[in-house]
């Protein structure tokens, strides 16, 4: 068995080696590193902050509408971010700490969505407090006619009511939570349910529309 040594001349030639290797990995990755850090410096810009510490992803948005700003959307500490959250005409979200909103998640509010601590929001969830669309057909046509972003087409014209999230909720992937609906707290809602009424604390809940499934002992 033959065992090679470098001299010194081989080891210098090593460490710039791998110190180049080191390197060019830095710049590589640079360009994307500075937008990413761009991307959270504007998107903390978005909303009141309750605490420092937050995980905001190169996915997340924040959208405002007829007169939202910073001041409608309240974000508690370590709070992780995928989707988004959009606000129209001042509509509050209100997100507890270490809550997490997936990707393709979408939260809009027109009115107030809260949403409490140590909940998580898997993907391609959607929680709205309004209908979108008015229930008045000649309403509805009306909007159509308007321009994409003229006042027929907001939100506050649909029916509309708060959506209340308790604490340490599981929301599956594909949800639905329409307006009007409160979630009680430690409860979970199955993948790809909708939920159209309240649903209480410790229960777990699936279908269309939901209903109970289970009760969390």
């Amino acid at each position: 068995m033959k065992t090679f040594f470098l001299g010194k001349t081989g080891v210098l030639t090593m460490i710039i080696i791998n110190n180049l290797k080191i390197i060019i990995g830095f710049l590589y990755h640079l360009p994307k590193t500075i937008k990413n850090w761009q991307h959270k410096r504007n998107f903390c810009k978005k909303f009141t902050k309750r605490g420092f510490r937050y995980n905001i992803m190169p996915s997340a948005k924040i959208l405002f509408n007829d007169g939202s700003s910073a001041g409608d959307i309240e974000l508690g500490e370590y709070v992780t971010i995928y989707g988004t959250i959009h606000s129209q005409s001042g509509g509050k979200v209100q997100m507890g700490d270490y809550t997490r909103l997936g990707n393709n998640s979408i939260i809009r509010s027109v009115e107030k969505v809260q949403i409490g601590s140590y909940t998580a929001i898997a993907d391609n969830v959607v929680i709205a407090d309004n209908g979108n669309h008015p229930i008045d057909p000649v309403f509805r046509r009306k909007m159509k006619e308007d321009m994409l972003d003229g006042p027929m087409r907001l939100w506050k014209n649909a029916e509309h009511a708060p959506v209340i999230i308790g604490e340490n909720v599981w929301i599956c992937e594909n949800v639905r939570i329409n307006r009007g609906v409160t979630i009680g707290d430690n409860s979970i809602i199955a993948a790809g349910a909708v939920v159209t009424h309240d649903v209480p604390a410790n229960v777990i809940v699936g279908g269309l529309p939901a209903k109970i499934i289970k009760y969390i002992e």
